[in-house]
């Protein structure tokens, strides 16, 4: 018979601030009764006390039992969204250990009910390992502090974005006067008596907030704040960039009414000057090209007149589908402390396409010297995320690259199992989606094709990678983008053959490139089959690898440096890719692959677009984001979105949108004090760049405890390549070792413990032998006795 064991627990916790009306604080565990760690199903506790400083919550639960004894739990913060009969939640908070609290069961006093199947423990302060943490601090448990904000169950967050420019005041008397707003949702489903607007308190409440979470963020030069709005809303001063972030399960429902207030820095209470209105925004239907909704709405006076306008740049973050993301902490979201500086191989062993030099957009071709200009404005060594941008019209200049010690094409499987080789503790490699939304790994967003024809002179066709499907890809006759001002092209080879490196991949031509007849010499086959298998060498040299096949064909400890690409907006106009994916799908399709083949293989994800980088950190919670910064560099063409300008800026927004680190490029990084100041504020650094391909660059950086480099011939510049160990492998074997060591001073304890236990015995055995003999000899002795008689 298995006998039930049912165990009466308190819960209380301490929380060190003043809660909102509308939170809650609740439980959620690995046990049914706790919610197996499901959010619609965490369990809410009941406030016991609440002062200025800090509320006391608990419950009490009955958990039945019947074969682990070990209990593991956490406590989040979250607002509770009735609908539909089911909990919703919008989480604010939860506790994001490493390891969750724990209780351990077996160790409480039990009450037999004899013949009863029902044994029942009951606890109070036995409800954590140590009495002293009774009652729990929120955020805290083993004197470590871990607290992370939310992500999307399932509401939709609402992004309403003001530059201090988007602002224009009409009205001569205010023109020149600093400003502040706030932005007040209003619940359209809610009906009330009375829709006056009083015009006299600062403070205005338009309906029931408690299916509605707003905040704001602020972006300025020397700081970033974020918090929850003021009376007064915040002040808009030049250069700055005002974020207003509402998340609803209904923003089908939820228009916004804006406040404008007069800044007097010698007055306490501003004056109200004016409101504007916004429809609601829920559909991605809405939006453009450019994939971003503007409304521009008129600011209306007290007086029901017009005084200016005010331009909203609106972004709408849909929830994942079709996953259900638990309270479960991955590994592979925390930096393991004392970590070595990880070595990334930069498209594997690096990168081999030639440069190419994208035009501004929108050039009038007879203005040659302007496009001359612009062409020397790009980059041509740099880290070439703008490589598919408009072509220029002249030739590309000539790059002096290094070349690999062994040829092998960018962005392909056997680059990545080289790179793993010789050591590499991450590969970073670009995704995009394919025609049929398929995640491929492919850096420029276009390539050039051409018709197969006998003449040595071949015009080539830029088409975009979204415009082919991955069967299209895999198939067609595809060159790198920039050969496509090249006069002839060698077009000896099938079509099979399209993915070599002499079609697709070859350096563009100077001194230190290698020939064709170099790259198709036999010995470098031989190399190449070397590490390959025979049947496999044709598919891991092919282009447009999937990123299902990367995991299932490369080893689990090499991790994944995912940078998702986007076509983003140029700040003299133009884009570097027109008419792209509208940003939830894409990112969607992209996570979905990400969580259906990791595993558990590190995976950290980046991006150049901030707003796909605010999307990868709202839909998930397993995979740490970088943001992706070219900073100051000038021989970049600068992006529309002021977030990308400084990699200042970069580690605001990072901060101002709970990312995990940055990604910026050497030359912000050789200081120092950039390094404190990322550190300081707990994120984390990894380096790109050209000069990152240098030795000393290299241990300067290492000197200076950045988290990650990210650079090119990753086999060559390792200091000792032939004893390099992966990272991953050697913590696992360190960890390895731990366990065996615990295990064998488990295993000795017992030894001793079962080997006192026998000389116990057999103590009590000779003990009991003394005994039995003694008895025999009384016996004896009175059965003598009583033969005498």
């Amino acid at each position: 018979m298995i006998r039930r064991v049912v165990y009466d627990i308190e819960f209380r916790v301490i929380v060190k601030e003043k809660l909102n009306a509308v939170d809650s604080v609740l439980l959620t565990g690995s046990c049914q009764e706790l919610g197996e760690w499901i959010p619609q199903k965490c369990l809410p506790l009941n406030r016991e006390s609440s002062s200025a400083t800090e509320e006391i919550w608990s419950t009490k639960v009955k958990i039945s039992r019947t074969g682990h004894t070990k209990i593991y739990y956490r406590y989040l913060i979250a607002q509770i969204v009735p609908c539909d009969d089911d909990m919703n939640l919008i989480i604010k908070k939860w506790e994001t250990f490493k390891e969750p609290r724990v209780i351990e069961c077996d160790k409480w006093p039990k009450i037999d009910n004899n013949n009863d199947i029902t044994t029942i423990a009951s606890g109070t302060t036995q409800t954590v390992d140590n009495a002293d943490e009774f009652p729990a601090i929120f955020g805290t448990y083993k004197g470590i502090c871990r607290i992370d904000i939310g992500w999307l169950t399932g509401q939709t967050e609402i992004q309403l974005r003001f530059l201090s420019n988007s602002l224009q005041i009409w009205s001569a008397k205010l023109r020149n006067n600093k400003f502040s707003l706030k932005v007040s949702p209003i619940d359209l489903s809610y009906q009330q008596d009375s829709e006056e607007v009083s015009t006299d308190s600062p403070v205005q409440q338009y309906s029931p907030i408690s299916k509605i979470f707003i905040q704001s963020a602020v972006l300025r030069k020397n700081c970033c704040e974020t918090s929850f709005q003021s009376d007064y809303g915040a002040i808009i001063e030049k250069d700055d960039y005002l974020i207003i972030k509402i998340q609803t399960f209904e923003p089908e429902n939820v228009a916004y009414h804006i406040d404008f207030y007069l800044v007097d820095d010698n007055a306490h209470i501003r004056k109200h000057v004016g409101f504007a209105y916004v429809l609601p925004v829920h559909s991605n239907q809405e939006l453009g090209d450019n994939k971003h909704l503007t409304r521009i709405v008129p600011i209306i006076g007290l007086k029901h007149n017009p005084i200016g306008q005010v331009k909203i740049d609106v972004q709408l973050i849909t929830p994942l589908k079709d996953i259900v993301q638990k309270f479960f902490v991955s590994s592979s979201k925390y930096w393991r402390q004392g970590r070595r500086v990880v070595n990334v191989g930069h498209r594997g062993l690096g990168k081999t396409n030639a440069e190419h030099i994208p035009s501004k957009p929108h050039q009038q071709q007879e203005n040659s010297k302007t496009k001359s200009s612009v062409g020397n404005e790009n980059n041509t060594n740099g880290y070439d995320h703008d490589s598919s941008a408009r072509l220029s019209l002249t030739p590309p200049i000539p790059l002096a690259r290094p070349v690999q010690s062994r040829f092998i094409s960018e962005n392909t499987l056997a680059s990545f199992k080289a790179a793993f080789e010789a050591g590499a503790d991450f590969v970073e490699f670009d995704v995009q989606l394919s025609k049929d939304k398929i995640p491929v790994v492919y850096h420029d967003f276009q390539v050039a094709i051409t018709l197969k024809r006998k003449e040595p002179q071949a015009e080539l066709f830029l088409v975009g990678v979204k415009d082919l499907s991955l069967p299209q890809l895999q198939s067609l006759k595809i060159y790198h983008a920039s050969k496509r001002d090249a006069l002839k092209l060698e077009d000896d080879l099938d079509d099979d053959d399209q993915n070599t490196p002499s079609i697709t991949n070859l350096p563009s031509s100077s001194s230190t490139s290698p020939s064709i007849d170099h790259i198709k010499d036999k010995s470098t086959a031989q190399t190449d089959q070397q590490h390959l298998p025979q049947q496999s060498a044709k598919k891991f040299r092919s282009l447009f690898p999937t990123l299902q096949e990367l995991f299932e064909q490369l080893d689990p400890h090499l991790g994944f440096n995912v940078e998702v690409k986007y076509a983003m907006e140029y700040r003299q106009g133009g884009s570097e890719q027109a008419h792209y994916f509208e940003r939830n799908d894409y990112i969607d399709c992209i996570l979905h692959c990400l969580m259906a083949y990791a595993g558990k293989r590190v995976i950290v994800i980046s991006t150049f677009d901030p707003d796909c980088a605010s999307m990868l950190r709202l839909k998930q919670n397993l995979f740490p984001v970088l943001f992706l910064t070219q900073g100051e560099i000038l021989t970049y063409p600068q992006f529309l979105d002021m977030r990308t300008w400084t990699v200042d800026i970069g580690l605001f927004f990072v901060v101002a949108e709970h990312l995990s680190g940055l990604a910026a490029p050497v030359g912000p990084v050789m200081s120092s004090a950039f390094v404190k100041r990322v550190k300081e504020n707990g994120k984390l650094l990894f380096v790109w760049g050209d000069e990152a391909s240098s030795k000393e660059v290299i241990r300067t950086l290492v000197e200076l405890r950045v988290d990650g480099l990210i650079y090119d011939r990753i086999s060559e510049l390792q200091d000792e390549p032939a004893t390099t160990e992966n990272v991953f492998i050697a913590e696992e074997r360190e960890e390895l070792e731990v366990f065996n060591r615990l295990r064998t001073q488990q295993l000795e304890q017992q030894h001793s413990q079962l080997l006192q236990e026998l000389e116990r015995l057999k103590s009590i055995r000779d003990n009991n032998g003394k005994l039995i003999t003694e008895v025999l000899t009384a016996i004896d002795s009175t059965k003598d006795f009583k033969d005498l008689m």
